[in-house]
């Protein structure tokens, strides 16, 4: 962003009265700039890292086959060796030059490849999620700092300024330590609603019905209901106690559950039931654009939205409500789409004879 010119002009007497209100604004709005451009700055050398460590994570089979080369001629590696080459198992017209740790045995060497290819799968399962949440954050935040550049007009100026203020606020205070942010507005100012409060949807305000025989749950506790375009239903949690409520004690077993990943939002759950049906990979995008909407990040251009089946989502005991910890998830990269109006559904959840919900 170019700076205004300072007017070398000896003609003092020509310039307008000085506006102090008007320079502190331009000096906030550089000093947000800059501290925003340095955050821009780290999530490109955190992005370097990820991908240098998934690089890493791709040498696991190496590592795993080493293992087991060393535990299948254990008794032709030679003591307190740097190396040994060995026949390889899966190719006998080829060999192993493995590295060794002079200090430790052949089950020990073996041991530590082990474990080192178990991490390294590991990253290859965690770090891709991790690089498209950290590439989803720097070209929303790349976006936020073009709207201020590319403003037409003070309005566009100034609602640009705002998003930036709140992004700023959220980054939280050690980071915004390290890239030499000024202090935050207040949540008052940046009209943001008050820590626990549930945030407020743009979607439709029209409550799901609860199942025949239920009582009426209170207005936090039931989800709102859609209906996807193959005829999917498809609920989401409107408040942490709330997706509590509809993870806990209203979906089933082999319904999909969604969630944003790394960023607090909706526990959205599509509801499959018994049986071999599957939805589409359409259905599944449908879906995680929802839940992408009804998160934190729904600003952000893509975002990384895990899904998995219910009964691989479990609640930790004493957790705060919302929070819960999944197995067997796999990952979508999607943008955030608010859920069509004309796509809510007002029908009661259907009743599965014998299903408990838990």
């Amino acid at each position: 962003m170019r700076d205004d010119l300072d007017d070398d002009s000896d003609d003092f007497d020509l310039d307008p009265p000085a506006d102090p209100a008007g320079d502190d604004a331009v000096a906030r709005r550089d000093a947000v700039v800059r501290a925003l451009r340095r955050y821009l700055a780290k999530l490109g050398r955190k992005l370097d890292a990820l991908r240098e460590d998934l690089a890493e994570a791709e040498g696991a089979p190496r590592w795993r086959r080493y293992g087991e080369t060393l535990l299948a001629y254990i008794r032709q590696v030679p003591a307190r060796a740097t190396s040994v080459t060995l026949p390889d198992p899966g190719d006998s017209a080829s060999a192993l030059e493995i590295p060794l740790d002079p200090n430790a045995g052949p089950s020990a060497n073996a041991g530590r490849y082990f474990r080192r290819a178990a991490k390294a799968e590991r990253g290859q399962r965690d770090i891709p999620p991790r690089i498209a949440a950290v590439e989803a954050q720097r070209a929303s935040v790349r976006a936020q700092l073009d709207e201020l550049a590319n403003a037409a007009d003070d309005e566009a100026r100034e609602l640009a300024m705002l998003e930036l203020e709140r992004l700023l606020f959220r980054l939280g205070t050690t980071v915004r330590e390290q890239v030499k942010a000024p202090p935050p507005l207040s949540r008052r100012d940046l009209a943001l609603p008050a820590p626990g409060a549930a945030p407020r949807a743009k979607g439709p305000t029209t409550r799901a019905r609860p199942a025949p025989g239920a009582g009426e749950l209170p207005a936090r506790l039931t989800p709102w209901r859609y209906r996807t375009l193959e005829g999917w239903d498809v609920l989401i949690g409107r408040t942490s106690e709330g997706n509590d409520h509809l993870t806990l004690h209203v979906a089933r077993p082999e319904d999909y559950w969604f969630h944003a990943h790394g960023c607090p939002g909706s526990h959205v759950v599509l509801r499959r039931g018994k049986g071999p049906n599957e939805p589409s990979k359409a259905t599944l995008d449908e879906v995680a654009s929802w839940a992408a909407w009804h998160s934190k990040a729904r600003t952000a251009g893509k975002v990384p939205v895990h899904y998995t089946l219910k009964k691989y989502v479990h609640k930790p005991r004493g957790a705060k409500a919302g929070l819960v910890y999944i197995e067997r998830e796999k990952a979508l990269l999607v943008r955030p789409v608010e859920p069509p109006r004309e796509q809510m559904s007002d029908s009661p959840p259907p009743v599965v004879e014998g299903d408990t919900g838990e």
